[in-house]
């Protein structure tokens, strides 16, 4: 068998040559190794590959040669092969063991204290702690629980405190799961997406007053469909169906906030699912960089004392810019418009804007919000909050900003100063 190898002539196919080099290669290497003379094994090799064919007069030499070449392509086989072992390796991804634990906790100490405030409005110091533990526990690659526990204020100030009025309760308790990859459903303890601006503009008081649009402790299901490709972006449309939570979740341990009760009336408290909120959410816009945009339909069903259904809508963008020294600007605005606001007779609106840059570690902000409310009885409240913020990012989760607020809330004047000092700590990692 041997000889007959090598007796035969030697076609130079590329697929050879290459175990012919890694072999070869393999081989001076090692008599570099062992201090051996280095000499090519094969003599020359040819200029081409084809069909060509060595000869060689010397039959002797040329047996030589073959043998050498045998030697060279069997190493470099096993050199190419454990190449592709390694490479093939190195790609496999580590698989994800089920079930497990992400999402994040944020702790803060925090400081608020209102002075030059307008009577009937007092002038308090507040020194408190927030726990905010969001986390997300994955059942399987579609199957997941999404949670969102606090600790924190349940009632305002009536006069200086620390560390006091303060509860525990659940924001959401939401089983989610992907029916592709592009539709989810869920259901449970939730907040509906309708407005965005209460959660992308920072600063402790960035949200003063658009939070109070933010659909929190509702109970009921809906649906995300995710559409768009690189060419025009990711698209979120989002619908949800439901009514105010007035389960035991919500009250709080600790200082208890009270259980909401069918009788306490109110939008939405209709314990039935005649409520909804209907929004379309888009980013990563090849035409449009850095822009990101929210559009919110609203209704929400009078309780037993309502006067009548609430029904609103809400617009929100902002722009991203980047320079070439790596510092971000953000630009958010936001318009919402309210009739019969939370099942009265008024109607409010609330406009919000923000400017937010970043570079390095540093963060400032200037934002704020104007709130009329146009009430039944032909009044109105000029209501309007204006805050400044600055937070340094200490590195490792740790951060420190001290913010204040120009407010006014039903036509009465106040001032606010505050300090938080936090800490993130990402669940999972």
């Amino acid at each position: 068998m041997l000889k007959s190898v090598l007796q035969a002539p030697i076609p130079w196919t590329p697929g050879i040559t290459k175990c012919l080099a890694a072999g070869t290669a393999a081989l001076l290497l090692r008599n570099v190794a062992s201090g051996d003379a280095v000499s090519p094994p094969i003599g020359h090799l040819p200029h081409s590959h084809g069909s060509k064919v060595i000869s060689c007069s010397d039959r002797k030499g040329e047996s030589v040669r073959k043998i050498l070449i045998v030697r060279s392509l069997l190493i470099g086989i096993s050199v190419s092969i454990g190449l592709n072992v390694d490479t093939a390796s190195a790609q496999e991804e580590p698989t994800q063991n089920f079930p497990y634990i992400g999402g994040n906790i944020i702790s803060r100490l925090g400081y608020d204290g209102n002075y030059r405030s307008e009577a009937p409005l007092i002038e308090t110091d507040d020194v408190f702690v927030q726990i905010i533990a969001s986390p997300i526990v994955h059942f399987s690659d579609r199957l997941r629980f999404n949670t969102e526990l606090r600790v924190e204020t349940v009632t305002p100030p009536t006069e200086d405190r620390a560390f006091e009025d303060q509860g525990l309760f659940a924001r959401i308790l939401q089983l989610e799961y992907d029916v592709t990859d592009r539709l989810s459903v869920h259901a449970g303890k939730m907040t509906p997406s309708f407005a965005l601006a209460s959660f992308i503009i920072p600063g402790m008081y960035g949200n003063s007053y658009n939070k109070e649009i933010e659909l929190i402790d509702r109970v009921g299901l809906g649906a995300d469909y995710d559409f768009g490709d690189g060419q025009r972006g990711t698209h979120t449309l989002s619908f949800n169906a439901f009514f105010e939570d007035t389960s035991v979740f919500s009250e709080s341990l600790g200082t208890n906030r009270g259980r909401t009760s069918i009788d306490d009336g109110g939008a939405s408290n209709t314990e039935g699912l005649d409520s909804f909120a209907l929004s379309l959410e888009g980013r990563d816009m090849p035409r449009f960089p850095g822009l990101t945009y929210k559009l919110g339909l609203l209704h929400q069903k009078r309780g037993i004392d309502g006067v009548a259904d609430e029904n609103g809508f809400s617009a929100t963008v902002m722009q991203t810019l980047e320079n070439s020294n790596g510092d971000e600007w953000n630009f958010i605005g936001e318009f919402a418009a309210f009739e019969n606001f939370e099942g009265t007779d008024d109607d409010i609106i609330y406009a919000s804007g923000g400017i937010v840059y970043r570079t390095g570690p540093w963060m400032a902000v200037l934002s704020g919000t104007w709130r009329p409310r146009y009430l039944a009885d032909g009044g109105q409240f000029d209501d309007y909050s204006i805050q400044t913020s600055l937070e340094y990012d200490l590195g490792n989760g740790f951060s420190l900003a001290v913010a204040h607020e120009f407010n006014r809330d039903e036509n009465l004047d106040n001032r606010q100063l505050g300090f938080r000092f936090s800490k993130v700590i990402e669940l999972g990692k």
